[in-house]
């Protein structure tokens, strides 16, 4: 029976997705696992996953259209299988032409502009003359100076798309590529205005910077910039969501912070132990801490709450996010039902969203479902920090670095290694006196790591 692929909701604050590229087509067998199409969500460039196996009947949402998350972009089945029309098949966005198949003609369609020209380009006999190329494909060769007549199209007939381009250069373009193509303007038509053409030389390569005079201002990015300023570019997605959410964030959550210095000997010693076990292959202590969290979240659940249109929302899962840095921005995959995991689970599990986020390939439910988060930069020389909310949740937690420093036992001043740990908390759901025990009881369990393995 046929089964509709719908828009996966990637992470907890994505409602839509723009369809960047089909990696399957209609006709093509899938099995489980497979990708399907790369996605342009509010945060990433991610895949689809398939869950079924079959072929590909119907592909709903074309290149560049944006989807609503729950609204089906194609139907996966037996071949020849009838497919009814879904009864809520998503618009095509303008974004959708821009990846809309297109021919931009070549020499042969303008004898004009060939006689002034210093080479002509080939055609493609199959085209009767003409370049097969989507404009967001063509826009994208030519700020890359790619001459795309001499590319090898893997779309639909020939047509070259956008990962043809990146084949090409050896690289993936990033959103912020993406977003600037597709609201680039094609240059005016030079040939006669009975029809459109461009030089039998292919696309023109980029023009050399012109100097401005200091008196006068460059317009980059739509933001008028002096001469001798810094460039403005814009955000990338990823970016652009970070700022809108940490906005949110700080405008609507109260904040308020707790902190503890835990001693973490005993915890060193124990990694120690561990990390030389199979088993605990890549054990850190963001691990040993997590689990340590996810034992006092389950003693105090009101950490784990979160405030929601008015109202108190307790999940019965922990789930705690990893906040994971990368090259610009954040992603913060979920390892689920932590407090219930075994220390060797939370090592794999945590190591295999953590990696999966890095390279841009999160699985569809990776990034939703958090019920609390760690922040941790202990590779950094950063005593302690503070850490902003995530706005689905209520309260996340910093972790600084290990520092060596002089600690005074029985009277005497003995060296010793500590961490400082500091709690943000939703004032809204959380008061001081169930933050401060979240914290004692989570000290305990990290100056004394055997009871995390108990």
């Amino acid at each position: 029976m046929a089964t509709e692929i719908t828009m996966p909701q990637l992470s907890d604050t994505m409602d839509q997705g723009t369809i960047l590229t089909w990696l399957k087509q209609e006709g093509d067998p899938v099995e489980r696992g497979d990708a399907l199409a790369e996605v342009a969500t509010d945060k990433a460039d991610l895949e689809i996953e398939c869950f079924h196996e079959g072929v590909i009947l119907r592909i709903f949402s074309p290149v560049g259209s944006t989807v609503k998350v729950g609204e089906v972009i194609a139907v996966v089945g037996e071949a020849g299988e009838a497919v009814a029309e879904p009864a809520s098949a998503p618009a095509a966005s303008a974004a959708a032409a821009e990846e809309a198949p297109v021919e931009t003609p070549a020499a042969a369609a303008a004898p004009e502009a060939a006689s002034t020209a210093s080479a002509p380009a080939p055609a493609e006999p199959s085209t009767g003359g003409r370049v097969k190329i989507s404009p967001l494909a063509k826009n994208l060769a030519e700020s890359h100076g790619v001459d795309y007549s001499q590319l090898n199209g893997s779309g639909d007939g020939g047509r070259i798309v956008k990962k043809d381009v990146e084949s090409h250069l050896g690289t993936s373009f990033s959103s912020s590529d993406v977003e600037a193509a597709v609201s680039r303007q094609s240059p005016a038509p030079q040939a006669a205005p009975a029809a459109a053409s461009v030089s039998a030389a292919g696309p023109q390569a980029p023009r050399p910077a012109v100097s401005t005079p200091p008196a006068q201002t460059v317009a980059t990015s739509n933001v008028a910039v002096s001469q001798g300023e810094s460039a403005v570019s814009p955000l990338s997605k990823m970016r652009a969501a970070i700022a809108n959410q940490m906005v949110k964030s700080t405008t609507e959550i109260p904040h308020f912070y707790v902190s503890a210095k835990c001693e973490v000997d005993a915890l060193m010693e124990m990694r120690g132990t561990l990390k030389g076990l199979p088993q605990y292959e890549g054990i850190t202590f963001n691990h040993l801490i997590m689990k340590a969290v996810a034992l006092t979240l389950r003693a105090y659940p009101r950490i784990n709450s979160c405030f929601r249109d008015g109202s108190l929302v307790e999940p019965q899962d922990v789930n705690i996010g990893i906040v994971t840095a990368l090259e610009d921005g954040l992603l913060i995959p979920v390892v689920k039902y932590v407090d219930l995991l075994p220390l060797t689970e939370i090592v794999s599990e945590s190591r295999a969203l953590v990696q999966r986020a890095r390279a841009g390939r999160p699985k569809a439910d990776d990034l939703s479902g958090g019920t609390f988060s760690i922040s941790n930069i202990g590779r950094s020389e950063v005593e302690e920090f503070t850490a902003i909310i995530n706005p689905s949740q209520g309260a996340i937690l910093a972790v600084g670095s290990i520092q060596e420093e002089a600690l005074v036992k029985g009277g005497s001043v003995v060296p010793g290694n500590v961490m400082r740990l500091t709690l943000s908390v939703d004032h809204r759901i959380i008061d001081g006196v169930v933050a401060g025990q979240f914290m004692t009881h989570l000290k305990q369990l990290i100056e004394n790591p055997v009871l995390i393995l108990a």
